[in-house]
């Protein structure tokens, strides 16, 4: 006699919930299959340079606009908390190319300065002629260097925990030396992005459990590992600095970061010439997403 379907289609669940957490070999996921997961009624996909790019434009359209840009490893998703809380706000969210649904572009070129341009194509598509622009880790790294570049399109800008040169958490940096390179392509089990993200927050407290597998899935999706691989290769300096900012400037950075600790948002402040730092205790290396409330009344102050 067979065990009742309804049974071996739990043992089959947890037995795949196990192999997720810890299985050494993680295969790609299609997007197809993870589109049905991660988007909503909001979602919209348009292609741009080579990428099919899913973003979300939310909020009143004669309110302010702010463009928030995702770190490394994350997704549109991690803006989720300054949504809910920027109700007269404009808040427009991407994946970026090598990252969350919108996967890899069709060159399968990753840099900082492909970004850059990247993001000047995505405004220029959506018609977003001024911005405030936000951007967290990696995303801030794109973002003093597009507010340099395109000094015309950016208004304000909103700097959390954001990156210089550096774009993996120091833990992470070997995966991108010669003949290890090939190991975070396949070998990533959900315990190690677990572990990442404790790491990256300052109350692990808050970190859920839909939240890790979250960015374990997307990781996952076909393009994506490969992608933050190759960005880190390519990390190179800016030829300038962010005293080259002009904007009105928002620093804003977790007091517990440990990869980009305290000290380097004290000295964007002082750099960029029209800067403000604000800090919070307790708080890690995503602070808009482990501190959403008073991250986001600090960022609407900075918008009024």
């Amino acid at each position: 006699m067979y065990p009742p379907l309804e049974f071996s289609t739990a043992v089959a669940g947890i037995a795949r919930e196990k192999y997720a957490e810890w299985g050494l070999f993680q295969p790609d996921i299609p997007g197809s299959c993870l589109e049905q997961r991660y988007t909503d009624d909001a979602s919209e996909f348009v292609d741009v340079g080579g990428a099919r790019v899913h973003y979300r434009d939310e909020g009143p359209r004669d309110g302010p606009t702010l463009l928030a840009l995702h770190g490394v490893y994350s997704s549109l998703h991690t803006w989720d908390g300054w949504v809910d809380a920027l109700d007269d706000v404009r808040v427009v969210r991407l994946d970026l190319p090598g990252f969350g649904l919108t996967g890899p572009n069709e060159k399968r070129e990753y840099s900082l300065s492909y970004y850059v341009d990247f993001l000047d194509a995505f405004c220029e598509t959506l018609g977003l002629d001024e911005v405030t622009l936000a951007g967290n880790s990696l995303g801030g790294a794109i973002g003093w260097r597009f507010a340099v570049t395109h000094p015309e399109r950016v208004q304000k800008l909103l700097l959390l925990d954001a990156g210089r040169q550096q774009l993996l958490p120091p833990e992470a940096e070997w995966v991108v030396s010669p003949g290890f390179d090939v190991v975070p392509r396949y070998v990533t089990p959900r315990a190690t992005t677990r572990a990442i993200l404790k790491d990256a927050y300052g109350d692990t407290d808050k970190l859920t459990r839909d939240t890790v597998r979250r960015y374990h899935d997307l990781l996952l999706r076909t393009g994506n590992r490969r992608a933050v691989i190759k960005l880190a290769q390519n990390a190179t300096p800016a030829p300038f600095e962010p005293t080259a900012v002009s904007c009105p400037t928002l620093v804003q950075w977790g007091e517990e970061d440990d990869w980009l600790p305290p000290s380097l948002g004290e000295q964007f402040a002082e750099e960029i010439p029209d800067a403000t730092l604000r800090t919070y205790p307790g708080v890690g290396h995503v602070p808009m997403e482990e501190a959403p409330v008073p991250t986001a009344r600090d960022a609407a102050a900075f918008l009024d």
